[in-house]
């Protein structure tokens, strides 16, 4: 890791402690239902919208609360639980799950009307399948009206025990607001971090 790297993975953890508001990574099909959920999104949090092309490999999931795909139909779904991925979108979901990162899918009218039935038919009872097929792979899937309460729910305590972070410093750790900070084995602390977590009482735990 060079010397710009460093800087730009310690501004954006620094920018993980600050922000006051959970952090989505949104894709989306640009439809008007899309772009009106995104903007209900970004009153309540800080969005970015996935750029078409980027692949896993290069999205910071540790800079993320979630990756959200919005107006999910039933192509997407069927294509994703079978594991042939048919678009950009897909190809992306596809990415994440073999790599085991999470993305929760938020599927559009009929596919919310067909995940919440209670006597499906026989051919949304096969869409049901494919949803719980999904739901194995990493996926969580919910209704727009779900995403709200879990967006408003505070992080009690800030994690970063999958993350390869090289130096905490002075300034994160007087940002930080839980009592317990969890961190890799191989992650260092400055001394002056290592001041204001025990003038803060804010206990480490390594792993």
């Amino acid at each position: 890791m060079n010397v710009q790297q460093l800087q730009q993975l310690i501004q954006e953890i620094v920018t993980t402690f600050v922000q006051p508001k959970k952090r989505l990574l949104i894709v989306h099909p640009h439809t008007t239902i899309s772009l009106k959920q995104m903007e209900t999104l970004s009153s309540y949090c800080t969005v970015e919208e996935w750029q078409e092309g980027t692949d896993a490999t290069n999205i910071p999931q540790m800079f993320y609360d979630a990756i959200v795909f919005l107006e999910v139909d039933q192509v997407f779904i069927i294509a994703s639980a079978q594991g042939l991925p048919n678009s950009p979108a897909t190809l992306f979901l596809a990415d994440l799950l073999l790599r085991g990162e999470p993305a929760v899918l938020v599927p559009q009218q009929k596919m919310a009307e067909v995940m919440t039935a209670k006597q499906p038919n026989a051919y949304s009872s096969m869409l049901q399948k494919h949803m719980e097929s999904l739901k194995t792979f990493g996926c969580d899937l919910q209704l727009f009206s779900q995403l709200i309460p879990s967006i408003k729910a505070t992080r009690q305590d800030l994690s970063f025990a999958d993350q390869q972070t090289v130096y905490i410093t002075e300034e994160m750790i007087r940002t930080f607001q839980g009592q317990q900070l969890v961190i890799p084995a191989t992650t260092r602390l400055t001394p002056l971090a290592l001041d204001v977590l025990q003038e803060k009482g804010i206990t480490i735990q390594r792993k």
